[in-house]
């Protein structure tokens, strides 16, 4: 920050100072980076089924990515003080657990190998055949 002081000179605080924005296009940059990223994030819908624990570290790498890359580019967390930082890596690791767990509790319970549970078929059941043929009920012709 540059002050004048009364004889008319200037004076630069240095501890004071801001940082400089960077240009429109950075910013614009760091969004398409971001579109790219989410692009792949949702292609991993189409993945082979035999590819799933490669897509779910894919997507925890990606999440990371995105969410420090929006905290430090349009949050402006890297030019914050260091327990801002240390707050939203905190965040991130929670984060991180979070879905850890809920991830690796769908696929612990997905056929833990018991057979009492009954598990819902996959497909739709045929209907049982019929036992006897349906009774014929004869015409009434106005009595």
């Amino acid at each position: 920050m540059t002050t004048i002081t009364a004889g008319g000179s200037a004076h630069h605080d240095e501890a004071s100072e801001e940082h400089e924005h960077p240009a429109d296009s950075y910013y614009w940059g760091v969004f398409g980076a971001l579109a790219l990223l989410t692009a792949l994030e949702v292609s991993t819908y189409w993945w082979p089924e035999g590819w799933h624990k490669v897509t779910h570290i894919a997507l925890i790498v990606m999440m990371v990515i995105k969410f420090a890359t929006v905290g430090a580019v349009f949050m402006h967390l890297r030019n914050d003080a260091k327990i801002l930082r240390q707050i939203f890596v905190f965040g991130v690791i929670v984060a991180i657990g979070v879905y850890i767990a809920a991830l690796g509790s769908m696929l612990f319970f997905y056929d833990s190998g018991n057979s009492e549970i009954n598990y819902v078929p996959r497909h739709h059941p045929m209907p049982p055949p019929a036992t006897d043929p349906p009774p014929v009920i004869a015409p009434t012709h106005g009595e």
